[in-house]
């Protein structure tokens, strides 16, 4: 009994935040890698960061303000479709890579030990320079368009660490999962197609019926999105409690069950990868 709980504690001490801490060195120079090798071969570089968001709000713009007559916010539409993609920037290609992350560097997987999780944080962190180029984007059309800065701007690096925990979790359970079926690698891009248009990226929370709203905010994207639109855009974007909580809920959920998924599967990666 003693022997089987001792091999249980030594699942969770590959995810733990010491063992994290040791292996930081191998963390830094796999992010730098991964930005290199993302940006080394398109003739724009960074700027692919900007431009895309940009592009997708205006294909937004067209799909759904003018043909779908979403109701006033107060606000140019633009900006309601920019404070979303900063957040959906950031999280569809983080997901995109956590799912594909093991698969990828099965060769580092077999050949070297270390804890596995830091490739799953690697790409929760992927794009992390992307909020910061695409704020500087939005910030211009506030200034373009005449629109103040508020101080709730102050609260943005607690909108991106919620958007980072989220990628986390989910890499977690998507990387685990496409060790073991490869499908799901897959699967993830028609997913993340589906999650654009249940995600109030293209509206708010105010959109959907009051007897809906519980339970659609159960997506966490939904109170992360609601949030960033507070810091940016004011007050008229204050998050109800129950969206926060709803969303809060969801994502420690899927944080914990995806580090328990992780850490009890993570030794037979190297034999099944």
């Amino acid at each position: 009994m003693e022997k089987h709980i001792h091999r249980n504690t030594n699942h969770f001490h590959r995810i733990a935040p010491s063992t994290i801490w040791e292996a930081r060195e191998l963390l830094v120079h796999i992010m730098k890698r991964d930005l290199l090798v993302t940006y080394k071969q398109t003739v724009l570089g960074v700027a692919w960061v900007a431009i895309q968001p940009i592009l997708m709000a205006y294909s937004i713009i067209f799909v759904f303000d003018y043909m779908g007559h979403f109701p006033d916010y107060g606000v140019p539409y633009i900006l309601i479709a920019l404070s979303a993609l900063i957040c959906w920037d950031f999280f569809s290609g983080a997901v995109t890579k956590g799912c594909t992350c093991l698969v990828d560097d099965r060769d580092l997987i077999i050949r070297a030990n270390f804890p596995r999780v830091i490739l799953l944080i690697n790409a929760a962190l992927k794009n992390s320079p992307g909020p910061f180029i695409n704020l500087l984007v939005f910030a211009g059309f506030m200034m373009y368009l005449d629109m103040p800065f508020l101080v709730t701007f102050l609260l943005l690096p607690l909108v991106f660490l919620s958007i980072a925990l989220l990628n986390l979790a989910l890499s977690l359970w998507l990387g685990t999962l496409n060790v073991f079926k490869r499908d799901v690698g897959a699967l993830v891009p028609y997913l993340l197609r589906l999650a654009l248009f249940v995600s109030p990226v293209a509206f708010t929370l105010n959109s959907v019926p009051e007897q809906w709203q519980l339970i659609y905010s159960l997506n966490p994207l939904v109170a992360i999105i609601e949030t960033m639109r507070f810091c940016l855009l004011g007050e008229q974007f204050r998050p109800e409690l129950f969206c926060l909580l709803a969303g809060g809920f969801s994502l420690l959920f899927i944080l914990l069950s995806g580090l328990y998924i992780f850490a009890i599967n993570e030794r037979k990666f190297a034999d099944i990868i």
